[in-house]
């Protein structure tokens, strides 16, 4: 990896880490709108350099995938437990960080919000080149469990790649025997999900969150200025508030639905906790060196 493209990474987390926070500290407030601030959080990364990956944010039970759209009426409560996941990249090379919050000052659910972030620093530990997948997974684990919680086993961590949000390895929450070796070079993000629940997501329809995967003919107007619009992303994902506020929603709800039948687009819909449990999450990225260095200063930064 060039010195150009670590420091690409390293601007991307400061301004990832600076979004989170900020966005961290207006979903806090109750009766905060999740539309404004989600929008505050897309303008924030611009302004201060960034490109926008993605600003996302997932409410109590949701773990994770969810955008508002325009029409979203949202307020935050006393209470809710809030996930904001803040992806920034430049010129493609993406630095990917979250973290959770309780909104209001009751302070319910701290050792909910406490593990996850136990959880994430147990694993950082660990980042090396030729140490296991398991081990990391084990780690978050064993965090979780010690605090009365268990993680989600059905998401986990990842490498990333340039314009590719998940590059092919996952790094688990658990231990699933994966002797896997981390390699130097590799850029990681961790993320443990910590819940109240069983441990598990489903989805849960309808989806704001898109990707295109593959461009193939369409036949409607509608789909193809929906093409237009997305193509430039390069396969990062896109929320359809981007696209109605051009487009219209009547449009885009039409070409959105031919692009998802002819396979150029994928939906991600909200990931639901399967007993309706609370979902906590905390996440960071990394560069695996010889000596690890991370994209945002993990060990002094203020989540």
């Amino acid at each position: 990896m060039s010195p150009e493209i670590v420091q690409k990474l390293l601007q991307a987390g400061k301004v990832a880490a600076q979004v989170r926070r900020e966005g961290a500290a207006k979903l806090r407030i109750p009766g905060a709108s999740a539309l404004e601030v989600m929008d505050f959080c897309e303008k924030r990364i611009q302004q201060l350099g960034g490109q926008i990956a993605w600003a996302q944010m997932a409410l109590n039970e949701t773990a994770a995938h969810f955008c508002p759209d325009d029409e979203d009426k949202t307020v935050m409560k006393e209470g809710d437990v809030v996930k904001i996941d803040i992806g920034v990249h430049l010129d493609g090379y993406i630095a990917d960080n979250a973290m959770t919050i309780e909104v209001g000052k009751a302070n319910k659910h701290h050792d909910l919000i406490k593990a996850a972030q136990n959880a994430l620093t147990a694993a950082i530990k660990l980042v090396e080149p030729g140490r296991q997948l398991w081990e990391l997974g084990e780690a978050q684990y064993s965090e979780a469990e010690k605090m009365g919680f268990t993680t989600v086993k059905n998401l986990c961590g990842h490498t990333i790649g340039r314009y590719k949000v998940h590059d092919g390895i996952s790094i688990p929450s658990y231990n699933n025997k994966d002797k896997t070796e981390i390699e130097e070079g590799w850029q990681i993000a961790i993320e443990p999900f910590v819940t109240n629940g069983r441990g598990l997501i489903k989805e849960k329809p309808p989806s704001t969150i898109f990707m295109l995967e593959t461009e193939r003919g369409v036949r409607s107007p509608h789909a193809r200025k929906i093409l237009e619009e997305v193509k430039p992303l390069q396969g990062l994902p896109f929320t359809t508030r981007w696209l109605t506020r051009k487009l219209g929603k009547g449009a885009v709800a039409f070409g959105l639905r031919e692009l998802q039948q002819n396979g150029s687009v994928h939906a991600y819909p909200p990931l639901v906790e399967v007993a309706n449990g609370l979902v906590s999450q905390f996440e960071h990225s990394m560069i695996v060196g010889k000596k690890t260095t991370v994209y945002t200063r993990h060990a002094d930064d203020e989540w």
